[in-house]
């Protein structure tokens, strides 16, 4: 294989016909790579330990806290790669006594960042299913195969990710180029036929496929909450009205678990609203192979800021819909602050 033909459009940008210029993709990388993903990438960690301390805090028995605590860290791994992926939007990367080329190091590293956003998505899924069944079933739930095996489920999931994207990340190869000019050499990712065939496999299952499949579930299951929770306010309100306190324990949910699938049907809307770009990014890769190179190349990379930015938004406000809608994840976190402010003030004194 010609590497230094095979990845010409990736060492030599100036000299591409390209689709959109140049002056106009440093700029958009300027303010979407370095700037706003990187400010909100940052606050999305940030968050995310606030969210795996909290979630630690209340316990990791309960079903519902222990998929948070795992989408938490999902979000917060996703974040910090997309984090790490910045530099490369400024140049290329100087890494011990190499230099990466800028696009080899990004593209590189955004297959890490996509396997963290497809594990969040399937955790958001799943929890999707959890809650919609506990609206539609309550008085069966807690002995469904859902509820009793959620821990297990959880695990599986992770698993079944870890196994659909070693290979992709196992057969990156990477050579070195030598600059006789300037006598410097400049590491760039070679790809093999293995690995471009795993990356079709992997954007057509996961990029479209799954995708596509998560979105619809996810979207029935918010209408089927949605309506859930409508019924279950009317039974409330009659029982209310009848002073039948046992009315809305039988056939409604309580105070605790309405707050929890309010929460859970927010969280999968935003997934929902955030996601979009990442599906539309996909169909573009199959449906137009030459993307990521020759004339639109730099389109590509255009597109691929965008979902970056758009993505790093579902891990950023998480945290605001948790204080929100759960009680006791904001005493937790209210005890965290208080905690930390006295062991602050006892320093000082």
């Amino acid at each position: 294989m010609d590497t230094k033909g095979f990845n010409s459009s990736f060492i030599d940008s100036n000299k591409r016909d390209i689709f959109t210029s140049d002056y106009a993709r440093i700029l958009f990388n300027i303010w979407f790579g370095l700037v706003a993903t990187a400010v909100l990438t940052v606050w999305s960690m940030v968050s995310n330990i606030v969210n795996i301390t909290v979630f630690v805090k209340q316990g990791l028995k309960e079903r519902v806290n222990f998929t948070l605590f795992c989408l938490s860290c999902s979000d917060f791994m996703g974040a910090f790669f997309v984090t790490s992926m910045t530099p490369g939007f400024a140049g290329d990367v100087h890494i011990l006594s190499s230099t990466v080329e800028s696009s080899s190091y990004v593209i590189y590293l955004s297959w890490y960042r996509t396997a963290f956003v497809d594990l969040s998505t399937a955790l958001t899924v799943f929890i999707a299913i959890e809650r919609c069944s506990c609206v539609t079933r309550p008085l069966h739930f807690n002995s469904s195969f859902v509820a009793i095996h959620g821990q297990s489920i959880v695990v599986a999931i992770i698993l079944f990710m870890v196994a659909n994207y070693l290979p992709l990340l196992s057969t990156f190869d990477f050579t070195t180029l030598l600059n006789s000019d300037t006598n410097s050499s400049l590491v760039i990712t070679v790809y093999s036929e293995l690995n471009i065939a795993v990356q079709q496999y992997n954007d057509f299952v996961f990029g479209i496929s799954l995708a596509a499949i998560c979105q619809i579930v996810i979207f029935v299951c918010a209408i089927l909450m949605y309506k859930g929770l409508q019924k279950s306010s009317k039974v409330r309100n009659v029982s209310n009205m009848k002073v039948r306190k046992n009315v809305a324990g039988s056939n409604g949910l309580s105070n605790k678990e309405r707050r929890v699938v309010k929460m859970i049907l927010v969280l999968a809307s935003l997934y929902m609203v955030s996601a979009l770009p990442q599906i539309v990014f996909c169909w573009a890769r199959v449906l137009i192979p030459e993307l990521p190179q020759n004339k639109i190349g730099n389109l590509h990379m255009l597109l691929g800021a965008i979902i970056y930015y758009t993505a790093a938004t579902y891990g950023a406000f998480s945290i605001f819909i948790y204080f929100n809608f759960s009680s006791s994840y904001r005493a937790v976190f209210r005890q965290i602050l208080m905690t930390s402010y006295c062991a602050k003030k006892e320093t000082d004194t």
